[in-house]
C-alpha cells in the first residue's frame, strides 16, 4: 500500500505546483527597476527651498518630459530620521593653523546630535597620504580626541611615516575625497543596521583650498553623483584668497553639496560676500548646521531604468529664484 500512496503524494504535489505556475503567470510582469534620484531646489543664499511639490519641477530623459514618480520633498532641518555616514578630511597643509582646529574639537563631537542615533563620522588627515585620526563609528569622543591631537599627527605625516597611512599621490585632497566616496558606500553595504534604508552620505573637507589643478576631478564629481555623496567644503582662514578657490568649491557645486567659510552664519562659495572669518571655539558648528539643513531639504523621486541603455537626466525648477543642484545626470 506504500507505493500506490507514494504516487498519490507526487501527483497531488504536482496539481499544486501547476497550479502556483499558472497563478504566476497571471501576474504582472516585475516592475520596471527604478533608481532613486537627490537634487537640490536652493535659494540665492544656496539655502534649501521646502514646500516644494513635484509639479514645481520639470524633468527630462533624453529630452522628453517624464512626470516625478515617488516624489518626496525635502524635509526640515531639525528632521533626525535619516542616519548619515560622514567623513571630515583635513587638509595637512602647514597653512591650516593647528590651534584653531583644536578649537573645534567640542563641535565635532557634536556632530551626532544632528542626526538619527545610528549615524557613524570619522576622520581623517591629507597630505600626500590619508591617515585615519578616527574610524567611521559612532563615537563622540573619538572625533573630539583627533581635532585636539591633529597638531601631533600631522607632524607625524611631514616625517613621512608610513604606517596606517594610505598613499593618495599629488591628488591630495581630492584624491582622498575620491577614495572616501567609496569607503562609505563599502561601510554602508557591510553594516546591517544602515544596508537596505535610506541614509545621509556626505564628505566634509576643511582646507584652505588646497586643490592640486593638474588632478583631473570628473571621476570624482561623476562618482560622488552616481553614489549620493555630497561634498562639503568649508574653507579654514588664510591671509589671501584669489579666483583659484573656485577650484576648491565647485567639489560642492558639482557634487550637488553646499560650501561655506568656517564658522559661517549662512553657507555660500563666494569669497565676495563673505563676511569675515569666525576663528572662534566651535565655529565649525555652523558648517554643520548647513550641512544638516542641505542634506534634510533634498528631494528625490524615483526614475524607471531603461536596461542596457544610458539616459540623461535633466531637471529644472518652474519657481522664480530657485536654482536646482542635481549631481546624477546620468542612469543608470
Amino acid at each position: 500500500m506504500r507505493a500506490p500512496r507514494r504516487w498519490l503524494v507526487l501527483i497531488l504535489l504536482a496539481a499544486s505546483q501547476g497550479t502556483l505556475a499558472g497563478q504566476r503567470g497571471n501576474q504582472a510582469a516585475p516592475a520596471q527597476p527604478a533608481q532613486r534620484i537627490y537634487f537640490s531646489a536652493l535659494n540665492n543664499q544656496e539655502k534649501p527651498v521646502l514646500g516644494l511639490s513635484a509639479a514645481d519641477f520639470e524633468l527630462r530623459v533624453d529630452g522628453t518630459p517624464r512626470a516625478l514618480s515617488d516624489f518626496h520633498a525635502g524635509l526640515p532641518h531639525t528632521d533626525r530620521s535619516i542616519p548619515l555616514v560622514a567623513w571630515i578630511l583635513i587638509d595637512f597643509n602647514p597653512n591650516i593653523n593647528a590651534h584653531l582646529i583644536q578649537r573645534q574639537a567640542d563641535a565635532a563631537a557634536d556632530l551626532f546630535k544632528l542626526f538619527h542615533p545610528d549615524s557613524r563620522a570619522g576622520v581623517q588627515v591629507v597630505s600626500d597620504r590619508a591617515e585615519i585620526l578616527a574610524p567611521l563609528a559612532h563615537n563622540p569622543a573619538a572625533l573630539r580626541t583627533a581635532f585636539r591631537q591633529f597638531s601631533e599627527r600631522r607632524m607625524i605625516l611631514r616625517a613621512g611615516t608610513q604606517e596606517d597611512s594610505t598613499y593618495v599621490g599629488t591628488g591630495g585632497l581630492a584624491r582622498a575625497v575620491e577614495m572616501a566616496v567609496d569607503e562609505i558606500q563599502g561601510f554602508i553595504r557591510a553594516e546591517p543596521s544602515l544596508s537596505g534604508r535610506e541614509v545621509h552620505k556626505a564628505v566634509v573637507i576643511l582646507s584652505d583650498g588646497n586643490i592640486n589643478p593638474s588632478y583631473k576631478t570628473r571621476p570624482l564629481y561623476e562618482s560622488a553623483g552616481h553614489d549620493e555623496v555630497f561634498l562639503y567644503p568649508v574653507f579654514m582662514p588664510r591671509q589671501r584668497i584669489g579666483p583659484w578657490i573656485n577650484d576648491y568649491f565647485e567639489m560642492a557645486r558639482k557634487s550637488g553639496g553646499v560650501g561655506s567659510f568656517l564658522g559661517a552664519i549662512r553657507p555660500g562659495s563666494d569669497p565676495f560676500t563673505w563676511s569675515g572669518e569666525n576663528t572662534s571655539p566651535n565655529a565649525l558648528t555652523f558648517n554643520f548646521i548647513h550641512m544638516a539643513r542641505d542634506l534634510n531639504g533634498k528631494y528625490t523621486f524615483a526614475l524607471p531604468v531603461a536596461s542596457g541603455r544610458e539616459e540623461k537626466i535633466s531637471l529644472k525648477c518652474k519657481v522664480k529664484g530657485v536654482q536646482i543642484r542635481l549631481p546624477r545626470k546620468t542612469v543608470p
